[in-house]
């Protein structure tokens, strides 16, 4: 039927539009650079993919590793991909694939401007989001005030996810 006809069609678009999105993330997620028009080209150059049990853990070529998470936010589910440095104590990056949040302070959280501040932080013993303007210690950022709930969300997110992955791989 018509339908079939439009999902032949269209399914290999698709999935080529979501790959390509999915490698954009891993390469924000990765602080590498890349233009619209190069993003496979420096993909397949500077990032290896692995499956452990089921689940892909990218490297990059200074030894950091990416991998997906997804998790539950405060009004819906979020998704993305996160970056931890080569000797797996810190963050090196996080790029949001999909989320529901509120617009307005909710989504501030998950903007790239505000999750260029967890670069660098210690996730050993584990992150913490702390309010607004009190972050002193590496593993510490500071909270985007009135949402509270979405930087929880994220901080639960990022912990489990760094945890699990992190045994996955035996680190």
């Amino acid at each position: 039927t018509a339908l079939v006809a439009v999902d032949t069609i269209t399914g290999p678009r698709i999935e080529k539009y979501l790959l390509e999105k999915k490698r954009k993330k891993v390469l924000e997620a990765l602080v590498i650079p890349y233009e619209a028009d190069n993003v496979e080209a420096v993909f397949t150059s500077n990032v290896t993919a692995e499956e452990f049990d089921g689940k892909t853990i990218y490297t990059a070529q200074d030894g950091s590793i990416a991998f997906e998470f997804a998790g539950p936010a405060s009004q819906g589910p979020m998704s993305g991909v996160i970056a931890l440095s080569p000797d797996k104590e810190a963050l090196k990056g996080i790029a949001i694939i999909q989320q529901s949040e509120t617009p307005g302070l909710g989504s501030r959280v998950l903007d790239p401007e505000n999750l260029a501040n967890f670069r660098d932080k210690k996730v050993v013993p584990e992150l913490l989001i702390v309010a607004s303007g009190t972050a002193s210690a590496d593993n510490e950022v500071d909270a985007i005030t009135g949402a509270t709930l979405t930087c929880k969300a994220l901080e639960k997110n990022i912990n489990r996810n760094v945890q699990n992955t992190k045994t996955l791989i035996g680190q």
